[in-house]
């Protein structure tokens, strides 16, 4: 059996992350070949990764968390630790290579609206020996982010999770979105997720239903909390245990303002699981999920918005 002081030592969630930067270039043009040079209004760089994001948001609701991926000796890599670590996200199991470069995203961001070209660099550089032998020794939640990227690791969870959930280990996955459009494999790993994160268009894509719910119910038959994020039209969720659903005008908090939706999902994933793992209903934690997501809406890139923890317990945005 299991010691108090190594449960004390654990992390609360951990999990494998697509260690990148964002590029993002502002501007109403289109790239042109041929060396036609073009000028854009302004530039940023953000810690990017849907995995990073949903980290440094659960860090700060006061989450003890761990992320493990692969960087480059770059000066790309030195930025995500330090965006990490301040954030409060531990990176004890981030390794460098020399060998490869850093995850890199440059978006062409025009409104709301983005054209993102990837590099995968070491994002793709991380494998199944990789992953923890014993995951209950690690923490008592494992996140899964970004399969579809994370590649070097799709075919390691059909054997992980069953193996980590055997072991006492929750287990939640958000899919983003897959590249291939195939989907390949998610399905067969959802009775060893305790909360499935798809969007909507990710949960019609996996079930070919035209109805958000009707999607939802038959993603729930794995046995498995379905959470299905609809943006501006609120959240749908079921298990065989029941529905729930929240709308526009039943949510609390509004954005006053919308600067950028990237991140949004992430940082709702973490609010949720966050309240989730504390043992509040489905509704409370979509409450705490909808104003995280709310709370990132307002500032650039994902993280800079994201809700925080005051000391004495309560929280601002």
């Amino acid at each position: 059996m299991e010691d108090r002081e190594s449960q004390q030592n654990r992390f609360d969630v951990a999990l494998a992350s697509d260690l990148c930067v964002d590029l993002i270039l502002r501007g109403n043009v289109r790239p042109k070949f041929h060396q036609q040079e073009q000028l854009v209004d302004n530039y940023a760089l953000e810690l990017g990764g849907s995995a990073n994001i949903f980290a440094c948001q659960m860090a700060k609701l006061g989450a003890r968390i761990a992320v493990l991926g692969c960087i480059g000796t770059d000066v790309f890599g030195e930025y995500v630790l330090e965006q990490l670590n301040q954030a409060g996200v531990d990176t004890g199991l981030v390794r460098t290579d020399s060998q490869v470069s850093t995850g890199l995203g440059v978006a062409l961001a025009e409104g709301t609206d983005r054209a993102i070209l990837t590099i995968l660099g070491g994002i793709a550089e991380v494998f199944p020996e990789n992953l923890p032998l014993q995951p209950e020794l690690l923490c008592r939640h494992w996140h899964v982010a970004s399969p579809f990227l994370l590649c070097g690791l799709r075919s390691a969870w059909i054997h992980f999770l069953p193996h980590a959930k055997s072991a006492g280990v929750t287990v939640s996955l958000d899919t983003n979105w897959d590249p291939d459009e195939r989907w390949d494999g998610i399905v067969e790993l959802l009775p060893s997720v305790d909360v499935f994160f798809p969007n909507e268009a990710e949960a019609i894509a996996l079930t070919g239903e035209r109805d958000t719910r009707e999607a939802a119910r038959r993603l729930a038959q794995s046995g498995c909390l379905v959470v299905v994020k609809c943006g501006a039209d609120g959240v749908v969720a079921a298990s065989k245990e029941g529905e729930w659903a929240l709308g526009p005008s039943e949510m609390a908090e509004k954005p006053s303002i919308v600067v950028d939706t990237v991140g949004a999902g992430d940082n709702f994933d973490a609010g949720f699981l966050w309240a989730w793992l504390q043992g509040q209903d489905v509704y409370q934690c979509i409450s705490l999920g909808h104003s995280c997501a709310v709370a990132s809406l307002g500032e650039a890139g994902g993280i800079r918005g994201q809700r925080t923890r005051m000391s004495k317990g309560r929280e601002k945005q």
